[in-house]
């Protein structure tokens, strides 16, 4: 179970133990009330923080002094254990499906679209970066071509079985798994895959241009790498950065100089530097939701 996201890791990086037990213990406290531990936690990061000024300078401070070392992978509590078998299975598969079906034909206009660019082609060895929910997973899973095999990589235990519960749900154990796995480091050779994609995994992450040189490192030559993020950053980043002064026009700036998400076009700036060449991009606008993009960059 996540407690922060990328950007609190990144103003927290130097306290990150100390801000990850304090937002445990708001979790536990108030278990069925999202509202006050936002509350609770907001004040906490405007006593810590202090201003916009203390924003930008712990900004700062990470880009120049901050990297992939602050946290791998999410640890595992007792009761996180038996939801991850239960995540696992055929019956969380379906609701996998169920909730994928119902949001693609309203404001996740572009999941069958994501998925189609995925599947390209029969054979292709695929590697998918943030199961997460298991949206993305489905988009691909569900328009797998023959011969082709997919793993889906996360670093929360929760989130890799939802994986293997779509791929029990669909029969397709012999073909689809779910792996625990840094996307900085992953476990597989030089040139070894066919595909990579990620849906709104790069938006959640920090380090983004080591994601993308790993990236490079894994595909084929040839390969391709499909991505879906939001087109505004600050869609996703305004409840952290709106209370300390940072307005929206400033928002891409600051996550750029820290290495994060700061819209398509410095994801494809990256890329290229990375060796990776954009070929198609396509912009999804719903109604009553955020705008975003599906790119598709090739090595």
């Amino acid at each position: 179970m996540l407690f922060t996201t990328e950007l609190q890791d990144v103003l927290f990086f130097r306290e990150h133990e100390a801000y990850v037990r304090f937002k445990e213990e708001l979790d536990a406290k108030y278990p069925g009330s999202y509202e006050v531990r936002a509350a609770a936690a907001q004040a906490y990061r405007l006593e810590r923080i202090g201003s916009r000024e203390g924003f930008i300078a712990r900004m700062e401070d990470y880009a120049q002094n901050g990297g992939a070392d602050v946290t791998e992978f999410v640890p595992l509590r007792r009761e996180d254990v038996f939801e991850a078998l239960r995540n696992g299975t055929a019956e969380n598969g379906a609701a996998r499906r169920e909730m994928a079906e119902g949001i693609a034909g309203g404001w996740a206009m572009h999941l069958r679209d994501y998925g189609r660019a995925v599947n390209y082609a029969d054979n292709l060895a695929i590697l998918e970066l943030g199961t997460g929910a298991g949206m993305g997973t489905w988009a691909v899973a569900s328009q797998l071509r023959p011969g082709s095999v997919l793993v889906s990589t996360d670093f929360d235990p929760l989130c890799v079985k939802n994986a293997d519960g779509i791929a029990r749900h669909l029969g397709l154990q012999d073909r689809m798994t779910g792996l625990l796995a840094n996307f900085r480091r992953l476990p597989f050779a030089d040139a070894s895959l066919d595909v990579a994609c990620t849906h709104y995994a790069l938006d959640e992450a920090r380090e983004v241009p080591a994601i993308l040189d790993e990236m490079t490192r894994v595909l084929r030559p040839g390969g391709r790498f499909i991505l879906c993020a939001r087109v505004n950053p600050w869609d996703r980043q305004k409840k952290f950065m709106e209370p300390f002064g940072i307005a929206p026009d400033e928002c891409d700036a600051l996550l750029k100089r820290a290495r994060m998400h700061c819209g398509p076009e410095g994801l494809t700036e990256w890329a290229a530097r990375a060796g990776l060449a954009l070929l198609d991009r396509r912009d999804y606008t719903p109604e009553h939701s955020h705008a975003r993009t599906v790119i598709t960059l090739a090595k």
